[in-house]
């Protein structure tokens, strides 16, 4: 309990500053607040939960995955095309989101077993699927895609203004937070995170741990890549290349560690809230698109420096524990 109360005190600052931009917000844009720029918010911002909340595990294990954008891409791509050759689109939406396991997969394979740098290798892996995204439409965009994926993805529920890509959302976080938060292998995540090798030392199968990691980011990049296509009603190589930046900020935002070991999904969540209402009331106050990624950017460097003061004032506080090797002597 005491580890998690860091983390609480975290997403308790987060909410109060959603509370505070919001407030401002509304109070200088009351069109803010309005029904229709909610229910807009929810929509154009439901690509980014998932990506974030998916990459989220990746960044615990002290990995990273810049490549989620691409995947999404290729994964919205592809079903697209072969929804366009005449399959079933239902069955179009399986094969993306098992393309985007096996995308994710294979960073993971170039990183935990080649041992190779998370960074230098999903960028490659960046460049690589978005080229093999261009080579499938050739440069041309695929539009007016089935209604039943439109419906999914900028659709209400019923005569309710809840659009279902917010439920759906809602139900993978919630389901990818009971794995990473209430189950062994959440466990596992954490405890690579924190001490890789004390890890290993402790019998936990840390290749396995952080290769689903890396297929978990895959598969929420293709369902990110499933609402954002349906949202839009649009597929071409270049969709979403602009998510990636505010999706590791939302994590990071979230008080997921740059350095890996601590986070909590619904704290990402609360980040993705926070940054879509402060973009849509610098949308309001007449900012620039270019402003507003400036903002995201500045938050993003804010958090790692918040999230590093936290450690070094923590660890400080901590009493030493003794080494492995000290432990060891001692029995």
């Amino acid at each position: 309990m005491r580890r998690l109360r860091p983390i609480r005190r975290w997403e308790s600052g987060l909410i109060a500053l959603l509370a505070i931009v919001t407030v401002a917000g509304a109070i200088t844009h009351p069109a803010l607040l309005g029904i229709y720029n909610l229910q807009t918010m929810a929509l154009n911002n439901a690509d980014l939960a998932l990506l974030a909340v998916g990459v989220a595990p990746v960044i615990i294990t002290a990995d990273i995955d810049i490549s989620i954008a691409s995947m999404l891409a290729l994964c919205g791509v592809l079903m697209a095309k072969l929804w366009t050759d005449g399959m079933d689109i239902w069955l179009a939406i399986a094969v993306a989101i098992a393309l985007g396991a096996l995308l994710g997969l294979i960073n993971g394979l170039f990183v935990v077993l080649l041992e190779l740098p998370a960074l230098a290798v999903t960028l490659g892996t960046m460049g690589a699927y978005t080229g093999v995204a261009f080579l499938i439409l050739g440069g041309q965009a695929i539009i007016n895609l089935p209604q039943s994926l439109v419906t999914l993805g900028s659709g209400n529920i019923g005569a309710t203004q809840i659009p279902i890509s917010l439920v759906v959302v809602l139900v993978l976080a919630v389901l990818l937070a009971f794995v990473i938060h209430l189950t062994s292998y959440g466990r596992s995540l954490f405890a690579v995170g924190a001490n890789r090798q004390a890890a290993l030392f402790s019998g936990i199968a840390v290749v396995r741990v952080r290769l689903i990691a890396f297929v978990i980011a895959g598969v929420f990049s293709a369902l990110a890549a499933v609402l954002y296509v349906g949202n839009y009603d649009t597929a071409q190589a270049t969709i979403a290349s602009d998510q990636l930046l505010p999706a590791i900020t939302a994590v990071i935002l979230g008080g997921v560690s740059a350095y890996g070991g601590t986070g909590t999904i619904p704290g990402v969540v609360i980040a993705v809230v926070l940054l879509a209402v402060l973009q849509a009331a610098l949308g309001l106050a007449g900012l620039s698109g270019q402003a507003q990624t400036i903002a995201v950017g500045a938050i993003l460097i804010i958090a790692i420096g918040a999230g590093a003061g936290i450690n070094a004032v923590s660890g400080l506080r901590r009493p030493r524990r003794p080494a492995i090797s000290e432990q060891l002597g001692s029995g």
